[in-house]
């Protein structure tokens, strides 16, 4: 050590040790989390992960109530079934054809995917996208088989891969941001802040379905037992091998409906157990309640219709429905993320064009979680609007407050300014489309007896139509016929037609390859 070193350690060495000691237990924490596979500072050892996994799924597959508690999230989250669609031609029919291929069957996959995100609270799905075509495949891996998540040092959020355990040494690592290759995508529900993993919805109930189990079984035993009962033979008087010989005599008890015939030297009698247990159904409920309000269900959810009447039973699903909607909410979220993903892997390999300004416009359709609520909405919501069409009339209300209360009323959340600024869209197409009426035929009823003209034309002579090119191959495309048409406006990429009587308005989407001409 020389002169240097000694007068650091005499001035600064206790500064020295504490940045040594706290640089160590860096380290040592990093590499401690690694080996136990936990990805988030509120996320359990890897070796409890695999524990809850595996009782949830063992509960599952066993216990009645936790089959029921899973099937009936199920049957609220996805009902009969859930689309999705983009407002976009092409995009729309590349998704019905992801949507209904024959390696990925979303609408028979969506039931398993709800029961395993209940069962285990998280999902890993894999997507393979074919080069040749931009189509992607959906496949599944365990939750309890991922034993590591790999995230961004500065954004828990940012999930970057996935150790898969296989029967393989060393694993196998999964991306989640390689779009050429396979890759994972993570969702998790029951998640706390700071935490990667997810959480099961029976892993609080766990406990008590095992408890409401060894209850059940304990009572089987002792109704069993309760009405067994043993005959006892006195022998008065006996001696010497007596005993013996009554034993082997009534070695075997005597049949039901039997008549025994004894002197007054031998007297039988029946021995029952005294077991008094007639209150222990108080117990039962007990942890049927604690099992159904982990799992946010009343007990009339769980076969127990005594326990309610329908007014009370209606007034307790308030909360159910609500936990059902967000369930469902999330669900569906997933979806279109999903397909946003599937989307953008076909867009990377050119095989489906880009949409201008980049929104795919999707959107999802599933049945609402309460079909009785739904009808009365409809009824009430139908009552208010003609309150508040009268309040329009007479000049009390404004459009936009009476767009907002309605649609508050119903209980959906709807940008106003956008609807407003699609309301005043479309307005504007009929009068620009009006406009080029006048200025081309003078009149809409004059382009109907043009259109209707030119098209006998083709039909006779095989002529062209004269006029728009782009409205002849929507009117075709469309089904309209040429006199059909009050008004049209030609966009870059859609063509957008009004058809009578009732002015409803049809869109056809121009194909991909089609250049486009603007400033028509």
């Amino acid at each position: 050590m020389d002169i240097k070193e000694r007068v650091a350690g005499f001035l600064f060495g206790d500064v020295i040790e504490r940045q040594v000691q706290a640089a160590v237990k860096v380290v040592d924490d990093r590499w401690w989390r690694q080996v136990s596979g936990v990805a988030g500072p509120q996320d359990k050892p890897w070796y409890e992960l695999v524990d809850d996994f595996a009782d949830a799924l063992e509960a599952w597959r066993t216990n009645p109530l936790a089959l029921r508690i899973v099937g009936l999230t199920t049957d609220y989250v996805v009902g009969n079934g859930i689309t999705v669609s983009s407002e976009i031609g092409y995009l729309d029919d590349f998704i019905q054809a992801f949507w209904h291929h024959r390696k990925n069957r979303m609408p028979l996959r969506l039931y398993r995917w709800c029961d395993e995100l209940t069962r285990a609270g998280e999902l890993f799905i894999v997507l393979q996208t074919n080069p040749a075509d931009g189509m992607s495949y959906v496949r599944q891996i365990p939750a309890a088989k991922i034993d590591k998540i790999e995230t961004d040092e500065n954004d828990l959020e940012r999930e970057l891969r996935y150790h898969e355990v296989t029967a393989k040494s060393g694993g196998r690592w999964w991306s989640a941001e390689d779009i050429e290759g396979p890759e994972v995508l993570h969702y998790a529900i029951n998640r706390p802040v700071g935490a990667v993993r997810g959480q099961s919805d029976l892993a609080p109930l766990l406990p008590w379905l095992r408890r409401y189990k060894e209850w059940l079984e304990d009572r089987v035993r002792v109704n069993r037992f309760r009405n067994a009962f043993l005959w006892k033979v006195t022998v008065k008087g006996a001696v010497g091998g007596d005993l013996a010989g009554k034993r082997s005599q009534y070695a075997k008890a005597p049949e039901p409906g039997s008549i025994i015939v004894t002197d007054e030297n031998e007297t039988w009698e029946t021995v029952q157990p005294r077991i008094e247990a007639h209150e222990a159904r108080d117990d039962g409920k007990a942890l049927r309640l604690m099992v159904a309000a982990g799992a946010g269900i009343p007990l009339h959810f769980l076969a127990e219709g005594e326990s309610a009447t329908r007014a009370t039973a209606a007034e307790m699903g308030g909360p159910t429905w609500r936990h059902y909607e967000h369930r469902q909410l999330f669900f569906c979220q997933m979806l279109l993320d999903v397909v946003s993903r599937v989307i953008e892997r076909a867009q990377h390999l050119g095989r489906v064009p880009m949409p201008r300004g980049g929104d795919l416009r999707l959107s999802y359709q599933v049945q609402r979680v309460a079909e009785e609520e739904s009808e009365a909405l409809a009824k009430a919501v139908g009552e208010v609007v003609k309150a508040l069409v009268v309040m329009k009339e007479q000049g009390w209300i404004t459009d936009r407050l009476a767009m907002e209360m309605i649609y508050k009323f119903a209980g959906q959340k709807v940008d106003i300014n956008a609807l407003l600024e699609e309301l005043k869209e479309a307005e504007d197409e009929i009068q620009m489309s009006e406009e080029w009426l006048r200025r081309e035929f003078g009149s809409a009823r004059a382009l109907a007896i043009h259109m209707a003209k030119t098209h006998g034309e083709r039909r006779s002579h095989s002529k062209g139509v004269t006029g728009p090119p782009e409205l002849r191959q929507a009117l075709k495309a469309l089904g309209i016929a040429p006199q059909k048409v009050l008004s049209f406006k030609i966009y870059d990429d859609r063509v957008v037609i009004i058809e009578g009587p009732g002015g409803k308005k049809r869109v056809w989407q121009k194909p991909k390859e089609e250049v486009v001409r603007s400033g028509r």
